[in-house]
């Protein structure tokens, strides 16, 4: 059952992040960066009042999520400050899912591994020409985004809860805004591409966090009933 809190901060993160889908291109980036910060806090409250057992890679992630946001809203300067945050949060998701890959054979992995990587591997190469200098590092992000997204997706099929549906949702989703923010930035520019994968972020973040949040409620009912039985 939902808790009062968790009603409270969903709210509070929903209206947030629809508010700032007004603000976006409008020249009014404080606003915009005001309201995405407020969002991503309202996610962190519903987190650390909702999870009875705090994950200190995924605060990491939400802290670097507040950065990288505020650095994207102020592209031309900070441009490859925000891709570096990009790479890094990915990496953090991959240490994350990391625990999948320890319980399964190697043979296994590559099978969900393998189409990811020569599907995310094929798009890099038709972006590359459009990135310039920051070619090596969207490289890089792609081969992480399709390790994430085979390892999560596996790890689904091998247990089919609710929060790891909901973190390869997550994980997928994310993904795909992160090709629509390359293809926007570099190929063509569309006012409601911006919107698009903006809306996809936000839902995206919802559902890892539910996940998380679902992972060590299970978690702790599990040693909970355990211990019982001692």
């Amino acid at each position: 059952m939902m808790s009062f809190s968790f009603k409270i901060f969903s709210i509070a993160y929903i209206v947030a992040s629809i508010l700032s889908l007004f603000f976006i291109d409008v020249d009014k980036p404080i606003t915009e960066l005001i309201l995405k910060i407020f969002s991503l806090q309202f996610l962190s409250f519903l987190y650390l009042s909702s999870s009875q057992k705090i994950n200190y890679w995924y605060l990491l992630i939400l802290m670097s999520s507040v950065v990288s946001d505020a650095l994207f809203i102020f592209e031309e300067d900070f441009l490859k400050g925000g891709v570096f945050l990009l790479l890094l949060n990915r990496v953090l998701y991959l240490i994350i899912a990391r625990k999948a890959m320890y319980k399964t054979k190697l043979k296994t992995l590559l099978t969900y591994l393998i189409p990811g990587l020569i599907l995310f591997l094929i798009i890099s190469v038709l972006l590359r020409p459009y990135l310039k200098e920051l070619s090596y590092s969207i490289f890089i992000i792609c081969f992480l985004n399709a390790t994430i997204v085979g390892i999560t997706f596996f790890n689904f099929l091998n247990k089919m809860s609710k929060e790891n549906l909901f973190f390869f949702l997550g994980i997928f989703l994310i993904i795909t805004a992160d090709f629509l923010i390359a293809y926007n930035k570099y190929i063509d520019y569309k006012l409601y591409y911006v919107v698009t994968y903006t809306i996809v972020y936000y839902v995206a973040r919802y559902l890892i966090c539910v996940s998380m949040i679902e992972k060590k409620r299970v978690f702790n009912h599990s040693v909970l009933k355990k211990r019982l039985r001692i």
